[in-house]
């Protein structure tokens, strides 16, 4: 006979999402699974699939993160019935038009695209600030959720 009480509680679905999944998305489900995992599931989509920026890939590996086993989801339906929590990675929080819900609460974080501040194709410092800013912003969420946790 089992003791204690069976936890039948799922973990909480936290979305994050941006106009494409070339840097910001990935980033943030990168730093969400290795800050948040043990306590939600993390996942990242776009209004549009693209590749992995490689300066993305850079950043995150400076980090001692891997790109690899990140997927580039298109939102959909579906992502959006699994969300508990939605943040939107967006300087202009009007790009990414959600539905109105009462499933998932939105929490929109203006952060730019690094591509677009970017001097070239080989201007990386612009996504190393967008990994910082991502970094403390999903660290501090991670801080919050545990707190309420204990």
């Amino acid at each position: 006979m089992a003791t204690g009480k069976a936890n039948l509680r799922r973990k909480p679905h936290i979305l994050f999402v941006s106009q494409a999944t070339s840097a910001r998305t990935p980033m943030a489900e990168a730093y969400g699974k290795r800050l948040l995992g043990d306590v939600v599931e993390v996942r990242a989509a776009g209004m549009e699939v693209t590749a992995i920026d490689p300066r993305t890939r850079d950043a995150l590996k400076q980090e001692g993160l891997k790109a690899e086993g990140l997927d580039s989801r298109r939102l959909d339906e579906d992502l959006l019935e699994w969300a508990d929590l939605v943040v939107t990675l967006c300087a202009d929080a009007q790009r990414i038009r959600l539905p109105e819900r009462d499933s998932f609460v939105h929490k929109n974080w203006p952060i730019d695209s690094p591509e677009r501040q970017a001097a070239g194709s080989e201007d990386s410092k612009p996504y190393l600030r967008t990994r910082d800013e991502i970094k403390r912003r999903v660290h501090q969420l991670a801080t919050s959720i545990k707190l309420m946790h204990r």
